[in-house]
């Protein structure tokens, strides 16, 4: 193969490889923040509290007496993987002692500041979960806060998911099925592993590792089962598939101590569900089935009984509710207007309507109203490096993922700036303006060259600030957020302004001299078969070399 052949490959390959050595750098240093729960943080929920206990994965708070006040848990690490606009975030939230909401309180955050900052102030948001138990929330259609939508949802998603496993969890019978438990009705187990398609239960696994049963408790399903004095927790023998019965045995019960011992005495009784799949113990009559109680025990061993049907509804349930990866995916009319942006982009860069003023002004006009105004999603460092962080938000933003697979691909690929020049609403305004009035200012060629680099070192500066961990607001040195001007600091309402004054008498003056993810966009551009590894190239390995050697992590 010539030299010319495979060069232009080896350019590609050598910038795309940059790139994701930079992201490696990035999600190398990032450490989850494990928060420390004090009783002066909690103070607001609960005035009285002077201890925190842990408890089966929440905190029990106590007041000097050691009366159980309530119960608090964080979203962290259960829903790490939600992202929001550009991060996860971790919830705080308090439950009474009854098991209802108290209150939210966003404890850390990988989002963008000024669109936590909004939900903050919008207090009607946390107020929609006050009130609710665990499974009340499950079926709560959560109002997202405008400008501030996929962060405010990343939200209400990490909550719901974080009260979904609480909802899998007794406050009266706190304690997990141990695996000497397992052994007594499985003797082949050897070790147990939460299930991840039936929460709250255990796969038992041999001594290779292969799943062999699944241990089901009844409890907390059970929770209101009451025999003759209380509720009882039973341990549930299923094949793996959580779709046969292979024996129950009790663990532990409320009920009078005399009438427990009739029901654990009584084999005929322990082996009544055995074999039964779970859609016929749901719907099993006791009365038709010939079903009796263990006499002497009667209320007893039928409140067992009746708590293993109702967790067997419960296991049917969780069946129908599981998902494949492509049903998790929520589709948003944003994502559409995204689609629709890229679908024009190549239409104006790829057909001869780029030449067509009318057609090109009214495709800038409609990207700054709808892409800006309206939806106000665009690619930014904050953004960008939030998904180097934490990963992207595939399942809820599949629309502006795919504008960003399109913003650093095309450069590679087609040569030309797609995003810049036909995306961007940003951009698009800029051009809208330019040349508006009868005078422009053209900088000298050796300002023109020295105001041409300080996009990349911006570029460089946002690298090293993200893996030194130092404390920049990565969202204040551009001028996106301006665009949804409830939400935005003061630092980006100024950098548009200013920019966009300058564009009047300089052509795309910030584009120019001024944006860092543009500065991005033209490291990765491949501009054809003259092109070839030049000082940016050089300059950009040194960087990334740089702090994936000397970058903590």
């Amino acid at each position: 193969m010539s030299s010319h052949r495979w060069k232009p490959a080896a350019l590609r390959l050598w910038r795309v490889a940059l790139l994701a050595l930079a992201v490696l750098a990035i999600r190398r240093t990032h450490r989850p923040v494990v928060q420390e729960l004090t009783v002066d943080r909690i103070r607001d929920f609960f005035p009285a509290a002077a201890a925190l206990t842990p408890q089966n994965g929440m905190q029990t708070v106590k007041d000097e007496s050691g009366i159980t006040l309530g119960h608090v848990m964080q979203t962290s690490p259960e829903a790490d993987d939600i992202i929001g606009y550009s991060g996860p975030t971790n919830t705080l939230i308090a439950l009474d002692a009854r098991g209802r909401v108290l209150g939210l309180r966003v404890l850390s955050s990988g989002d963008t500041t000024d669109h936590l900052a909004e939900i903050v102030r919008e207090r009607s948001f946390f107020k929609q979960f006050t009130g609710k138990k665990a499974d009340e929330v499950a079926n709560l259609k959560v109002d997202a806060v405008s400008g501030a939508t996929l962060t405010s949802s990343a939200i209400a998603e990490g909550v719901l998911r974080r009260l979904g496993k609480s909802a899998t969890t007794s406050l009266r019978f706190p304690n997990e099925i141990t695996l000497a438990e397992a052994k007594k009705l499985e003797p082949r187990a050897a070790s147990l592993r939460a299930s991840k398609k039936h929460p709250g239960s255990h796969e038992i696994l041999d001594a290779t590792g292969a799943v062999i049963a699944l241990a089901v408790r009844t409890t907390p399903s059970s929770d209101g089962v009451v025999g003759y004095k209380g509720p009882s927790d039973t341990f549930m023998l299923m094949d793996p598939a959580g779709s046969t019965l292979r024996g129950i045995a009790l663990r532990r019960s409320y009920d009078t101590e005399q009438y427990v011992g009739y029901v654990t005495g009584d084999p005929a009784f322990l082996k009544t569900f055995d074999g039964m799949t779970t859609e016929k113990i749901a719907n099993i009559d006791f009365n038709a089935a010939g079903i009796e109680g263990v006499s002497g025990a009667t209320q007893t061993s039928y409140g067992v009984a009746e708590g293993v049907r109702v967790r067997a509804e419960a296991l049917l349930k969780e069946r129908e509710a599981q998902r494949a990866w492509w049903q998790l995916i929520r589709w948003r009319w944003q994502d559409a207007g995204h689609i629709t942006i890229i679908l024009a982009a190549f239409a104006m860069a790829f057909t001869r309507l780029r030449g067509v003023a009318w057609c090109r002004h009214l495709h800038h006009a409609l990207l700054v109203i709808y892409g800006g105004f309206i939806v106000g999603e665009m690619l930014s460092q904050g953004l960008l490096v939030g998904w180097a962080t934490h990963g992207m938000p595939w399942r809820n933003a599949q629309g502006l993922v795919l504008l960003a697979a399109v913003a650093l691909l095309g450069p590679i690929f087609t040569s030309r700036q797609l995003y810049c020049h036909h995306i961007c609403p940003h951009g698009a305004l800029q051009q809208l303006v330019m040349r508006r009035l009868p005078f422009h200012w053209a900088p000298s060629k050796r300002l023109d060259a020295l105001l041409s680099r300080l996009p990349f070192v911006l570029l460089a500066f946002v690298l090293f600030s993200v893996t030194f961990a130092l404390p920049v607001n990565l969202n204040a040195l551009e001028p996106f957020d301006a665009y949804l001007f409830r939400v935005a600091g003061w630092a980006s309402i100024g950098i548009a302004v200013g920019g966009l004054l300058w564009s009047f008498i300089t052509p795309l003056a910030y584009c120019r001299y001024g944006c860092p993810t543009g500065a991005l966009f033209k490291l990765l551009r491949f501009t054809g078969d003259a092109d070839r590894f030049g000082a940016r190239d050089w300059i950009a390995a040194a960087c990334v070399t740089a702090v994936l050697l000397f970058a903590p992590g």
